[in-house]
């Protein structure tokens, strides 16, 4: 008995270790960024930690203060948007000075937006609560949320976001200023692009009028599709017809599903595979009639619309480039 009492206290102080050992852990788990007052724009991906399926009421602990007081608190979701899942990051003002920054989260980016059920962009935070002061207030911006917050000297504010959707996949803190900047910059090079796209795509346009060529309405069909998919990334459709939160991702998938099919007709058209054999020709048409059903699909489900899309346009380069490959050593033109 004396040895199953030593074991049992052994456990006993095991476990009372271990469960104390996770408890402490979310005191910890919050590393604030330092921020200067020189600092321009930060990435804060990294530092977010994301809390999922919290139900509406969630508990967390604060980053520890210039006291080194680490704090419990509690924030209820406030917006009808909320999903359940919350994200948890901690800015320290280090300086001596009052800092105003804008908290920022793009809705969409194509870099790691993945291919298979891609992310198609959308609302990411509905609303950011600081463990002092008031909630932040939410800047007017189409393609980010953006959040305005002021940090006192030597203070260290926790922030909880009340995510809109399950994905977080950038979040920045900018100054204003430079912020404004990089916008008012990016809004001239998509002003560009989106110029020069539409004189190309109207060219090419009238080309195949003047001449009408396989070629040319093959490639005004893939520059149109080019166009149409330029403008809805960057916005532009939305200043010419009014596309509701929810729709915008309808709009992206169908645009890649539209690049997708101008990019089969180009290939057939550019490599004139119709000449070589007839399956060349009802290969295409089998391909195209997919995408077009496809693009249906779009309706219900954009992710997996877009998905089948991209995975459309990696095959056909792959295919294009070995063609060009064979038709080369073959010795064709």
């Amino acid at each position: 008995m004396t040895n199953f009492s030593r074991l049992a206290s052994l456990f006993a102080l095991i476990l009372a270790v271990v469960v104390t050992f996770f408890a402490a852990m979310p005191a910890f788990a919050v590393e604030p960024i330092k921020i200067a007052r020189d600092d321009k724009a930060l990435d804060l991906s990294g530092a977010v930690q994301i809390y999922r399926n919290q139900g509406e009421n969630f508990q967390v602990s604060t980053a520890p203060g210039p006291d080194g007081i680490v704090r419990r608190i509690e924030v209820e979701a406030n917006d009808a948007r909320s999903s359940g899942d919350w994200a948890v990051f901690a800015l320290a003002n280090t300086t001596d000075q009052q800092l105003d920054r804008l908290i920022v989260a793009p809705h969409f980016r194509l870099v790691n937006s993945g291919i298979f059920w891609p992310d198609l962009g959308s609302t990411r935070i509905a609303a950011i609560t600081p463990s002092e002061g008031f909630a932040l207030d939410r800047q007017t911006s189409p393609d980010a949320d953006v959040f305005r917050v002021t940090l006192n000297p030597g203070t260290v504010v926790t922030f909880i976001a009340e995510l809109a959707s399950p994905k977080l996949p950038q979040v920045y803190l900018w100054e204003p200023d430079s912020y404004k900047d990089s916008v008012n910059s990016y809004t001239l090079f998509r002003g560009i692009v989106i110029g020069i796209s539409g004189l190309l795509a109207l060219f090419l346009t009238i080309l195949f009028v003047v001449k009408g060529t396989s070629m040319f309405p093959a490639t005004a069909a893939l520059a149109w599709a080019v166009l149409a998919y330029i403008c809805v990334d960057f916005g532009f459709l939305n200043k010419i017809i009014e596309i509701s939160p929810g729709n915008e991702q309808i709009w992206r998938a169908g645009t890649e599903v539209a690049l997708a099919g101008t990019f089969v007709v180009f290939l057939f058209a550019y490599l004139n595979l119709n000449r070589w054999h007839g399956h060349f020709s009802y290969g295409a048409l089998v391909w195209i009639l997919g995408l077009l059903l496809i693009a249906g699909v779009a309706i219900v489900d954009p992710a997996v619309a877009a998905g089948i899309a991209r995975i459309s346009f990696a095959a056909t380069a792959l295919t294009g480039i070995g063609l060009i490959i064979f038709l080369g050593i073959r010795g064709y033109d």
